[in-house]
């Protein structure tokens, strides 16, 4: 019977990780619904017992998978999907960085980084494909939404995975936007000081201004601000300080701007042909501490939505360059 059976023992590195985590970086043609349901029915054991996927491993654990699942060519253990036109755009051609500990990569607008309801294709599904020959599967390390284009933070190792996550938490990551917007900033540069709370509308939460709701801070620093056909029109850089969901884009509502081809927050409804399809907001640079705490800088080209944009608003070459 054992030699039917793959063991895997816990080492230092993996140790406090997510049970159903460790399985999948482990087996990579298992997918995580499958993992699930094989933990439930006891079929993969750890130390020979049942065990939740939350369970938090440790060193000398060991995880029995039968090897008949692990050769499984069935559908329903698959990982490896074959993957549409856009995805594989992305996986060929989006990596901005990437070492030893980490994987920055560009997504691209309408993308979603992971799945919900109504959503089946995402970055997490096609995160395999971006493990190349490291030992562990690469895990999201934050979160930009759908419609925002630019740098999206991948971790290649547990550890690497532990020490970012709180680095996201104590705000020690440095991020950058830029974004094309209707209407002008108050000031040229200034902050943004306006706590947020959520609210659902319809089918749908969105965040906005809440005298009782979470501290929320966005600095900004105007590159350019002008006209067309009589809208007035603004490129901005914004540095949220804190990491409310929506938190630029609710911002921006609030001092009466909104961001182009954001309807969720749109302050009046303009409209400039061609730029309906896509969001203008672009994650353009990270600041990540590594583990000795230098700062490795990440940046990301402006996406051709907002280059086209920036020409047809006659915004100065120079500036197309940030």
């Amino acid at each position: 019977m054992a030699e039917n059976i793959k063991l895997i023992e816990v080492n230092k590195e993996e140790s406090g990780k997510r049970l159903d985590k460790f399985i999948a970086s482990n087996s990579k043609k298992l997918s995580f619904i499958a993992i699930q349901k094989l933990l439930r029915t006891g079929k993969i054991r750890i130390n020979k017992k049942r065990a939740l996927g939350s369970y938090k491993i440790e060193i000398g654990d060991e995880i029995s998978i039968p090897i008949d699942i692990i050769n499984a060519e069935k559908p329903k253990f698959y990982t490896f999907k074959e993957l549409d036109k856009n995805f594989k755009n992305f996986v060929t051609n989006s990596i901005l960085y990437i070492d030893d500990d980490l994987i920055a990569v560009n997504k691209p607008s309408g993308i979603a980084v992971q799945g919900g309801s109504r959503v089946v294709s995402h970055v997490d599904g096609v995160l395999d494909y971006f493990r190349f020959n490291a030992p562990y599967r690469p895990q999201l390390l934050h979160r930009i939404d759908k419609s925002t284009s630019g740098i999206l933070l991948l971790s290649r190792r547990p550890s690497v995975t532990r020490r970012l996550t709180e680095a996201f938490r104590n705000r020690e990551v440095k991020k950058q936007y830029l974004a094309i917007i209707y209407g002008h900033m108050p000031k040229t540069k200034g902050s943004i000081n306006a706590p947020l709370g959520k609210i659902k509308i319809k089918n749908y939460e969105k965040t906005t201004f809440d005298l009782n709701g979470k501290d929320s801070k966005t600095l900004y620093n105007v590159i350019w601000k002008g006209q067309y056909n009589s809208i007035k029109i603004s490129l901005v850089e914004f540095e949220p300080e804190t990491g409310r969901k929506h938190q630029i884009r609710a911002h921006c509502n609030h001092v009466g701007c909104s961001i182009i081809g954001d309807t969720k927050y749109l302050v009046k409804n303009f409209n400039i042909k061609g730029l309906e399809d896509k969001m203008f907001l672009h994650a353009k640079e990270l600041g990540v501490p590594d583990k000795d705490g230098i700062t490795i800088r990440i940046k990301c080209p402006m996406p051709s939505h907002m280059m086209s944009a920036c020409k047809l608003f006659n915004l100065p070459k120079k500036l197309l360059d940030i």
